[in-house]
């Protein structure tokens, strides 16, 4: 009876020793999940924890796109070589490896202490390679009109520690991908009240080499300067002026500008494999159903030959304004990424088949009426039909114009937008920024890349399927390992 009294005791959990090992599994199951919560915070399941748009975004696209930059076979993932023992936020440098930046830097400059005024010293992290020749000339004294009796120093960072000199520190022109061991010890030069600023102009696609890792997303960036409208200091590609006197609105000659329409669709790349979807597959079954002439590397034809001349832009202009339609596809479909494809087609005088943002999108920015955007279409077979009969029908492809009359187009080269970032306008809003930062530092919240107002704005490339089947699978592998290929 006593053996069976025992064993009894034992199947109710009353047995000591049965109660210290089922409390012994119980611990080592909470020290399990928590690791694996701790190891997927720095790669979560974003289905789950990212913070949802406050825009009109489907859930849809969110969780696309969120799958897109995020998917194993993705080649621009960031696998952080993070060891979980060793990952403590307030690291010793000395443990850290070698993290200089790049090889190009400039002469340090400091603020002088004989100045009885205010000195602030922009540092740049960044700018490698041929950025550091083409942009501007560093270090540089930045001259601001608000700020007579402020010193403003812009200088080039090539090693981390360089940055606890800084007040503001701007991360700008990647040249590579931040790894674990960066950050960490960025983070920990980082000086009390310094400010840190976001510049791109490429969309979140492929402006992810500055991406904090996931669990720095909410302190790491103070503000953004970027082409997207909710950036804290925008930096469009251009963008529509309607006139403001309507008694001196120019007089558009819309027989001569028929005249010069000899040609019908025109595309010009050198960007062939893109990251998002297949933009030369696009071309291709295009040019299946109606004739397009494509020039450049993704193309079959040449302005310029294998040689580049000075005179070469003026030649593709005069050769782009020959034909009635130009084929504006941006690499990538994020809110508010429209690039000077759009914008300097609308200057030479042709009228831009867009994919990018949504409709909506391009209607906001620009002129009215003055694009065709391939989405309004529920088929190629039917764009094709549209742009046939503009073609036929004069009196209808010239509405497409009609925008000339009442507004004009301001836009930024090539050049010129990426300089833009590095002008004194620029640092100068920087500057202001900082500076009402040190003033209410509590009245500010920070830029986090991973939200709504960065990678939140990219989306399918279009409400019709037939559009979306141009989407690179979540598989999909680059042939070519170079993203400006």
């Amino acid at each position: 009876m006593a053996s069976t009294n025992t064993h009894h005791k034992t199947l109710n959990g009353e047995n000591p020793k049965f109660k210290l090992l089922f409390l012994s599994k119980c611990v080592l199951v909470v020290l399990v999940l928590s690791f694996g919560y701790i190891y997927l915070d720095v790669k979560p399941d974003y289905s789950h924890n990212y913070p949802k748009p406050k825009m009109s975004h489907t859930v849809e696209d969110i969780l696309y796109f969120e799958r897109f930059l995020l998917s194993e076979h993705d080649p621009l993932d960031l696998n952080f070589p993070v060891s979980l023992e060793n990952a403590d936020l307030h690291v010793n440098p000395k443990h850290v490896g070698s993290t200089n930046l790049c090889p190009t830097r400039t002469k340090p400059v400091h603020c002088s202490s004989n100045n009885t005024g205010r000195c602030v010293k922009i540092s740049i992290v960044g700018l490698c390679g041929g950025w550091a020749t083409v942009l501007r000339k560093l270090p540089v004294k930045i001259t601001c009109p608000a700020f007579e009796k402020t010193d403003i120093f812009l200088d080039h960072v090539g090693e981390v520690e360089r940055i606890k000199e800084a007040h503001v520190v701007l991360f700008s022109f990647a040249a590579n991908y931040l790894d674990m061991n960066v950050w960490l010890k960025l983070r920990f030069y980082r000086s009390p009240g310094q400010m840190w600023v976001f510049q791109s102009e490429e969309s979140p696609v492929y402006a992810r080499g500055y991406m904090m890792p996931w669990f720095f997303r909410n302190d790491t960036y103070n503000i953004s300067n970027t082409y997207h409208t909710s950036a804290d200091i925008p930096s469009p590609y251009g963008y529509y002026e309607p006139f403001r006197n309507e008694n001196s609105n120019p007089v558009v000659n819309f027989t001569q500008l028929l005249k010069d329409k000899t040609n019908l669709i025109i595309w010009i790349c050198s960007h062939c494999e893109t990251l998002q979807w297949d933009r030369t597959k696009f071309v291709l079954d295009l040019q299946r159903v109606i004739y397009v002439d494509t020039f450049g590397k993704c193309g079959n034809l040449s302005v310029c030959g294998e040689t580049w001349k000075a005179t070469c832009n003026n030649e593709i202009d005069k050769r782009v304004s020959t034909y009635k339609f130009s084929l504006a596809l941006e690499n990538s479909y994020c809110e508010d990424y429209v690039t000077e494809k759009l914008w300097h087609a609308l200057v030479i005088g042709t009228v831009p088949i867009v994919i990018g943002p949504r409709f909506e999108n391009y209607n906001k920015v620009a002129p009215p009426g003055s694009f065709i955007h391939v989405d309004q279409f529920k088929s190629m077979e039917h764009l094709r039909d549209y742009l046939e009969y503009l073609d036929k029908n004069d009196t209808a492809y010239l509405e497409y114009f009609k925008w000339k009359s009442v507004g004009t187009v301001r836009e930024h080269s090539i050049r010129e937008h990426y300089q833009n970032h590095l002008s004194n306008d620029v640092l100068c809003s920087i500057a202001d920024q900082y500076f009402q930062r040190q003033s209410s530092p509590n009245e500010f919240k920070m830029f986090d890349l991973y939200g709504p107002e960065w990678k939140g704005t990219c989306h399918h490339c279009g409400k019709h399927m037939w559009i979306r089947n141009y989407e690179h699978p979540l598989d999909h592998r680059r042939k070519n390992q170079h993203i400006w290929a």
